[in-house]
């Protein structure tokens, strides 16, 4: 007999969880990437903000633990609970470095998460696992934009390079992992589609207000901008390498009934492959 869907595992290998990887940024100054302040500090933001959401993924995924004891994607439950820490940790190591260039976030940091964690006592686990569910797409399509985008067109400190390659491929690793546990717990039909639905707009809301306020506080605190500054990142953003645009297309691939995870398995499994060869290859002495 044919598995029904809402019990089925989509993801088409075992997952991994990287333990021993690390990256060292003592060398790493605050504006890393093409000398320019406002794309520097977008990625220093989308750093901090990944403790904070990643924490919620994994608090969501582990309470969830319990009902899929002995289904195929208890596994997988408990790799994307190991990696997402491990990409806290190292998030959290360059989040430090920034600290110690004079950018600090500690207690802007621990006043959001107490916020988000007030807000996840409000909502029952199935709203919180649509959270996720629409979460991890919208990290899927900004870690998509990354490994696919001409990375060769922009200047970059190697160690936040790899930072974010690294993490990005993961993401793809467990790209459906969420979204089948989801499924497996409530099923397709019209009803939990809307708490999906909502969730999806909500948090691209939530994203959006967390990296802007922790850009913005980081401009603050750095150099005023040069002449050209700020078309240059949106340049970066939308033209080349067009990471923005090419994550926004991603984004709304999500609301097509026709979306599927792994559609481009192929490609996907390529992409993860080839720059996991890169990440390692390219560790710092």
């Amino acid at each position: 007999m044919e598995q029904d869907i809402t019990t089925r595992r989509s993801t088409p290998f075992s997952l991994e969880v990287r333990k021993d990887t690390r990256f060292d940024f003592s060398a790493v100054a605050a504006i890393h990437t093409e000398d320019n302040l406002y794309i520097s500090h977008f990625l220093n933001a989308l750093s901090l903000v990944a403790p904070l959401t990643e924490g919620m993924l994994i608090r969501a995924i582990r309470d969830a633990q319990p009902l899929i004891e002995g289904t195929t994607l208890a596994a997988d439950a408990k790799a994307f609970i190991g990696q997402e820490a491990i990409h806290t940790r190292e998030h959290r190591e360059l989040n430090r470095r920034l600290d110690a260039l004079g950018f600090p976030f500690e207690e802007t940091t621990r006043q959001m998460e107490a916020k988000v964690k007030r807000l996840e006592a409000t909502m029952s686990l199935q709203e919180r696992l649509a959270i996720v569910v629409t979460g991890e797409h919208a990290i899927y399509a900004l870690s998509r934009a990354w490994l696919t985008c001409d990375q060769n067109s922009f200047q970059q400190d190697p160690e936040v390079r790899r930072l974010f390659t690294w993490h990005t491929l993961e993401e793809m690793e467990h790209q459906s992992v969420c979204d089948d546990i989801y499924r497996h717990l409530y099923g397709n039909g019209l009803a939990n589609s809307v708490v999906r639905g909502r969730a999806f707009l909500g948090v691209n809301r939530l994203l959006y207000r967390m990296i802007g306020r922790f850009m913005k506080a980081l401009l603050a605190q750095d150099r005023p901008p040069r002449k050209g500054e700020r078309r240059a990142f949106w340049r970066w953003m939308l033209i080349n390498p067009a990471i923005g645009l090419i994550s926004a297309r991603e984004l709304a691939a999500y609301a097509l009934p026709t979306f599927s995870h792994w559609r481009r398995a192929e490609e996907d499994q390529r992409l993860i492959r080839d720059n996991l060869a890169l990440v390692y290859a390219q560790q710092r002495s």
